[in-house]
């Protein structure tokens, strides 16, 4: 099962030939890479070893997202955990269309739609229609291929766009495409003078989450397939 992870989040690997979870099991494990996904995104920008020199109270984040998950985990060794005691943290909301891989767990499915939900609004807050648009666009394209180092391709796509709606653009594809690319001038620019830290974590807050859920979508494709012509030929081997 981790060979097929590892092929299935390997930009460039070869698909496994065969699915070794069944249809209802799916839902668990695509949500669990959409999660690790979206973290890893985040991570290259906040976490020790990042190129960004501590942008928005590095210290005082770490400390208070240390205390979260820290907190988090006592709990996992202290009672037994309750499957989707969280959902009531955040409002129901509609599955998205690209979402639809979670609708045989409903637990799973309320997680990712009112996350999603969550996300897209706050979005809002801080990026144009224009902006939200190009990304959106951009990762229907993206098929998880590493970008060139030498950062032109977000050059090339934000060129359409203005002055005011570029910096917040090339960040959220630098992190949803490239996240290991993100360094001090792209987070910088979208601070702006006023040093807006709200918008900062805003921004990457969705851009993380967009490029983690068209990770899990491009994988729930290839995996239907997969389930499709396994299914074929065991019954054409019955």
């Amino acid at each position: 099962r981790l060979a097929w992870v590892k092929a299935m989040t390997t930009p460039g690997a070869e698909a496994p030939e065969s699915t070794p979870f069944t249809a209802e099991e799916l839902p668990e494990v695509l949500g669990s890479l959409l999660a690790m996904s979206h973290i890893n995104r985040v991570s290259h920008v906040i976490m020790d070893g990042s190129p960004v020199a501590a942008p928005f109270s590095l210290k005082g984040l770490k400390a208070a997202a240390l205390r979260m998950f820290g907190s988090e985990l006592k709990v996992t060794t202290e009672r037994r955990l309750e499957p989707g005691r969280a959902l009531t943290l955040l409002p129901p909301a509609p599955l998205p269309e690209d979402m639809q891989w979670a609708r045989a767990n409903p637990r799973i499915a309320a997680a990712l739609s009112r996350w999603s939900a969550v996300v897209e609004q706050e979005a809002h807050r801080v990026t144009s229609p224009a902006v939200r648009e190009l990304v959106h666009h951009s990762l229907q394209q993206w098929q998880g291929e590493l970008m060139p180092l030498s950062r032109s391709w977000v050059e090339q796509e934000i060129e359409g766009l203005s002055e005011t709606d570029r910096p917040v653009a090339r960040l959220a594809l630098v992190v949803a495409k490239a996240s290991y690319q993100v360094d001090e001038s792209l987070v910088e620019d979208v601070l702006g003078e006023e040093h807006n830290e709200t918008r900062l974590i805003r921004v990457l807050a969705w851009a993380a989450f967009s490029a983690a859920r068209r990770v899990a979508e491009r994988i729930a494709e290839q995996t239907r397939r997969s389930l499709a012509t396994q299914s074929t030929e065991y019954r054409e081997s019955a």
